[in-house]
């Protein structure tokens, strides 16, 4: 698995001065967490789920999240839990016959929605369970964490699989201020009992929303709602301090383009300025990666997380010093202040953020590279209509 590997490598040799590396689901826990990126939701029910995921404009996806909660009505529950069922046989199928090779795929993460779904769904998969890397737990709560991280840990124990867990906060225990701070210290302690196998911690802004009547319009930031605001800085306040090594991934942006729009646009409209305005205070504000509800942001979410020449230089720099100095350096491009023992844990972060996304050469930005792809990708959409 690699980030951008739908662009070709000479394209990649223009823009990067380090270009992205491959991982896999097997590398550290919290290298993993900060490589998945963009999150592409599929409902279970949708018909060929693996013809999709192979598919050429879906190159850049690294990971999915195959959902049976919300975005499947309770009517059509059983036919979606049989479409994930066969999916998931087709796969195994496809892999022990050489007709799918792993990086054909994304990884997989199944979204449930509660214990005894999981239960149910095991026992008919068995070890085939073990084709995802990991179970969403939506709706996560003091009351409920607890039996869904042990159940985790039960099917890991039984099967010899190591799925990992990504509980997703998102009800009215935590967004109600009178509940909050009790509500996230007895998560925090459930958390840490489970920490090594939480590969992300999630957070549900649109659940959030309903609950208070709202929904953001297309052209505001979730950070511009402040009630979502003042929720989400108190999880990160919970749950981002170094010494736990969780990783927090950011809300869904639940807008996008008309197929005809973004098929044919080579630059960005309106909704994915918002979108990449909001990737930015994603990661300004500490979450890494985010849920996405449309193939059209997987890209401008990815990008956003390249790192910058400049700024791999000074972390670079402030890693490589640390042995021989813990005071303050001069930065390459002479323009801030580099301090090892207050920068130093930030550096380690954008040190792995590299690796795995890439460094950019100098004066090029992300943007440009964003660029190139929306070019290819209506080049590419043209040819194929034409």
């Amino acid at each position: 698995m690699k980030h951008f590997r739908g662009v070709h490598e000479e394209d990649l040799h223009h823009f990067f001065h380090v270009p992205p590396r491959e991982f896999s689901r097997n590398i550290d826990r919290e290298k993993l967490g900060i490589a998945l990126g963009a999150t592409l939701y599929i409902p279970g029910s949708m018909p060929n789920i693996t013809t999709k995921l192979t598919n050429l404009h879906l190159k850049n996806l690294t990971n999915a999240i195959i959902c049976l909660e919300d975005s499947i009505a309770d009517f059509e529950l059983i036919e979606a839990e049989n479409n994930v069922i066969h999916t998931l046989r087709l796969i195994d199928q496809g892999f022990k016959i050489g007709d799918i090779a792993e990086h054909d795929l994304p990884l997989l993460f199944l979204r449930i929605r509660n214990v005894e779904q999981l239960q149910k769904l095991v026992e008919q998969l068995g070890h085939t369970i073990g084709l995802f890397t990991g179970i969403v737990f939506p709706k996560c709560t003091a009351s409920n964490a607890e039996s869904f991280l042990s159940c985790l840990q039960t099917i890991n124990l039984h099967y010899s699989t190591s799925l990992y867990a990504l509980p997703i906060l998102e009800t009215k225990e935590i967004i109600y201020a009178e509940t909050r701070e009790q509500e996230l210290a007895h998560l925090y302690m459930l958390f840490k009992q489970f920490e090594d196998i939480i590969l992300t911690i999630r957070v549900g802004a649109t659940d959030f929303t309903s609950l208070f009547s709202l929904r953001r319009p297309g052209n505001r930031t979730v950070y511009d709602i402040k009630l979502i605001a003042d929720c989400l800085t108190a999880i990160l306040n919970k749950f981002l301090r170094q010494e736990d090594h969780f990783i927090i991934s950011g809300p869904v942006y639940d807008y996008f383009n008309a197929p005809n729009h973004y098929e044919f646009s080579h630059t960005l409209t309106d909704f994915e300025e918002i979108l990449w305005k909001e990737v930015q205070l994603d990661i300004d504000n500490g979450f890494t990666g985010k849920t996405c509800i449309h193939p059209s942001q997987i890209e401008i979410v990815n990008a956003a997380y390249i790192v910058p020449k400049e700024v791999y230089d000074d972390a670079y720099l402030i890693v490589g010093s640390k042995e021989a100095t813990n005071g303050v350096l001069r930065s390459s491009a002479r323009n801030k202040m580099n301090e090892v023992k207050p920068h130093y844990n930030w550096a380690l972060k954008i040190l792995i953020q590299a690796e795995i996304y890439g460094v950019l050469k100098e004066n090029v930005t992300s943007l440009d590279f964003l660029q190139h792809i929306k070019n290819v990708q209506s080049t590419r959409r043209l040819e194929i209509n034409n």
